[in-house]
């Protein structure tokens, strides 16, 4: 009889403590799925935002308007939060009040978005310490300069003066296209976009500096 054999038989005895045992393990998997479901969930809600944000920023392609800063470098880091995040990249934002300018949000937003894209690349899989800075300032020429630092990688002395050229990369899988068009979109905005590094293992520091209308000259 089944009471008997739970109570009597040693086997019967340690059945409870199995079963509660048995229950716990199942229930550990069911919680990984769980989590991973509302992972995916997240993701595919974060997705639909960036496409729906992509679409207004083309609806006006290649139309100057006056641009909040803090709010277009907003737009590139929620598009490219996934991946820090999954990356263990941590962001810091340091930003200054700053005029609006004229942009196009076409040209600015890719830049900005490639800009974290290279920074992300920059850092080990295995380092400990992922740091990522966005910088907003007002620049000493009546501009405003945005700059992405990180702590990675860093550039040779020798790719400094190359990483802007059309099919330069340093990636195993890159195109060299990204910083190159980049590049051309700051020079067509009347800006221009730097590269700096103390060399390799150093970090690097992007700026790209934005001109202020002559009628925002002044705060």
């Amino acid at each position: 009889h089944l009471p008997d054999f739970l109570t009597r038989d040693p086997r019967g005895q340690e059945l409870p403590s199995y079963l509660v045992q048995l229950a716990d393990n199942l229930s550990e998997p069911q919680k990984g799925i769980l989590e991973e479901v509302k992972y995916l969930q997240n993701n595919i809600e974060h997705i639909k935002q960036i496409v729906s944000m992509q679409q207004d920023h083309a609806r006006v392609a290649g139309v100057l308007e006056m641009l909040d800063v803090e709010e277009i470098i907003e737009d590139a880091i929620n598009i490219s939060s996934a991946s820090l995040s999954r990356h263990g990249v941590s962001l810091v934002r340091e930003f200054e009040t700053v005029p609006s300018v004229l942009l196009d949000r076409h040209k600015m937003l890719p830049i900005l978005v490639n800009l974290l894209s290279n920074a992300r690349h920059a850092f080990d899989e295995e380092g400990a310490d992922k740091r990522l800075t966005v910088r907003v300032s007002r620049g000493d020429h009546d501009n405003v300069e945005i700059k992405v630092i990180d702590n990675g990688a860093g550039i040779a002395p020798d790719n400094l003066t190359r990483i802007f050229q059309h099919g330069f990369t340093t990636k195993k899988d890159g195109h060299g296209f990204g910083l190159h068009s980049g590049a051309l979109a700051a020079r067509e905005m009347g800006g221009k976009l730097l590269a700096e590094s103390d060399g390799v293992g150093r970090g690097a520091v992007f700026t790209l500096e934005l001109p202020l209308q002559q009628n925002q000259t002044t705060p």
